[in-house]
């Protein structure tokens, strides 16, 4: 997962609610801020969406709450770049709801790529030596290594209130999928600062700029000690 996503940088704010029914932002995308919802028209999925849908699947039928973080979101909403994994942070689950959401995934097609997803022990060790101490866990859609889905477990402030503020994504009235808040992933995108990073932050905010809380992202980007005037300037000649 891209270094630590959302390291611990304080404690959870509640953000400042944007009113409002439905916005189309362009023909193919329509976000319901009240609701939290944006429904997402494809004409093409890449295996990045069809690897993340069927494991969202996954969890949501299991009852897991997750949110998908990172790289992916900006993919997702048509940023012209490719992704070797697709981050998923899920709330604290134990060894035995690991090894429930372990068989869902195992029937829907996933493997582990850490250790073997038919065996209780395998399982159960891959829990104790990877998430209960902080690392990811990889899965794999039917002996496809790339791309491939990494778990961590949420264990700082904004992993939980990524969790919480999650915003539901419907692509092409079939497929659905959490996605972290617009505005805290647009700060943590330029906290990472890569080209790449910076990239995608300005991707999403030239693509939501006049939707996104404006106050919540200047929030965020204090909290991460980042620069929100970046994003403006991107766009200039």
């Amino acid at each position: 997962m891209a270094q630590e996503f959302y390291e611990d940088v304080g404690e959870e704010g509640d953000g400042g609610a944007v009113g409002g029914s439905n916005v189309t932002l362009d023909g193919s995308l329509v976000f319901d801020r009240s609701r939290r919802v944006i429904r997402l028209t494809k004409g093409r999925l890449l295996p990045e969406d069809t690897v993340a849908f069927k494991f969202a699947r996954v969890l949501e039928e299991g009852g897991v709450s997750y949110v998908v973080v990172a790289g992916y979101t900006a993919i997702l909403f048509g940023r012209g770049r490719r992704s070797d994994d697709i981050d998923f942070i899920i709330e604290e689950i134990d060894e035995d709801g690991f090894l429930e959401l372990c068989r869902r995934a195992r029937e829907a097609g996933f493997a582990l790529m850490q250790g073997d997803i038919w065996s209780e022990d395998s399982v159960r060790r891959l829990y104790r030596s990877y998430l209960a101490e902080g690392y990811g866990v990889r899965f794999m859609y039917r002996d496809i290594v790339l791309p491939n889905i990494e778990v961590k477990l949420a264990g700082t402030s904004a992993h939980r209130y990524a969790l919480a503020n999650s915003v539901r994504v419907v692509v092409n009235d079939r497929f659905a999928i959490r996605v972290s808040p617009l505005e805290l992933q647009i700060a943590y995108k330029l906290y990472l600062g890569s080209e790449k990073d910076v990239g995608d932050a300005v991707f999403l905010y030239t693509l939501f700029k006049d939707h996104i809380d404006r106050g919540e992202l200047e929030e965020w980007c204090t909290r991460l000690r980042v620069n929100c005037r970046i994003l403006g300037e991107a766009g200039k000649p």
